[in-house]
């Protein structure tokens, strides 16, 4: 009996590792990124890191929105310091709360700084498509996609949202489309607010990551977070597009079964085997 009490303990706890420990998968890169301000960025000592992350690497065609949760109001600016804007963005004054996003980019590498602030300083890089890519790109699409035409579903369109997300918290969104050169939309609500719009996304390998607007109220069994994401065909960025176009599939975000819960769980679990095996060790006749 003690035997099987301490086996069920030791799966138990396996459980419940699992679920403390389950990775999250992200994509190398998306097609937009986000940059946020670093709090207390205003003043010198934030360096490297007064932009959040200072260094994003998108696709071709891919957008970058600068996001102020600073105390402070800030530019982001192509251009460096030392010889000034180069044209290709400038925010002007970002106030507090407020964002700015990027034009479309192309390729090449563009650093950029704060106007207000020159010590901070970030790099936004827009990488080309690779060799193999272009050879992709060249095939005939028809062969390209064709069994992922034939077989993709809305169960292939794979939406993992973080949950539990309190008021005034983002939360990242990630997608798995199967298939290769994807392209989607995705659309976040909560609240009764849009938290996520992103259009035209494209990704290589089928993944992409996203993340949210600040949350206005905690999520919720009577407030979850809602995700559509709509699926817009195989193939590459400006090339006609194949595949169940306008194909979706939605999720929906409720508070997590954290780490905390799952061990109370285990807890309980293992209380009542113990119960049970004391109880049944009472009930045997003496000899």
């Amino acid at each position: 009996m003690k035997t099987k009490t301490i086996g069920s303990l030791i799966v138990l706890l396996a459980v419940a590792a699992t679920i403390a420990s389950a990775p999250s998968a992200f994509a190398e890169h998306s097609m937009n990124a986000v940059v946020e301000n670093a709090v207390g960025s205003s003043t010198p000592g934030c360096e490297p890191d007064c932009f959040l992350p200072a260094t994003v690497t998108i696709g071709v065609g891919g957008m970058v929105e600068f996001v102020n949760g600073d105390n402070a109001a800030h530019t982001s600016t192509a251009g460096t310091p030392q010889d000034g804007p180069s044209g290709v963005w400038d925010s002007s004054l970002v106030m507090v709360g407020m964002s700015f996003t990027t034009p479309a980019l192309e390729a090449g590498e563009y650093p950029y700084f704060c106007m207000v602030h020159p010590w901070m300083t970030g790099l936004v890089i827009v990488e080309e498509e690779s060799h193999d890519d272009h050879a992709m790109e060249e095939m005939d699409h028809s062969d390209m996609g064709g069994m992922e035409m034939a077989t993709l579903t809305a169960a292939d369109i794979a939406i993992s949202v973080n949950d539990g997300a309190a008021a005034g918290e983002k939360v990242a969104i990630d997608v798995t489309i199967n298939g290769e050169h994807v392209n989607y939309d995705i659309v976040a609500t909560h609240n009764g607010e849009t938290i996520l719009d992103e259009s035209d996304n494209h990704s290589h390998t089928g993944e992409g990551s996203h993340t949210t607007s600040a949350l206005s109220a905690d999520a919720s069994d009577d407030n979850p977070i809602d995700v559509t994401v709509t699926f817009q065909g195989f193939g590459m960025p400006g090339d006609d597009k194949t595949g169940p176009i306008g194909l979706t599939n939605t999720a929906q975000a409720v508070p997590e079964f954290g780490t905390i819960a799952a061990m109370i769980l285990v807890v309980a679990i293992v209380s009542i085997i113990v119960i049970t095996s004391k109880s049944r060790l009472s009930l045997t006749p003496k000899l």
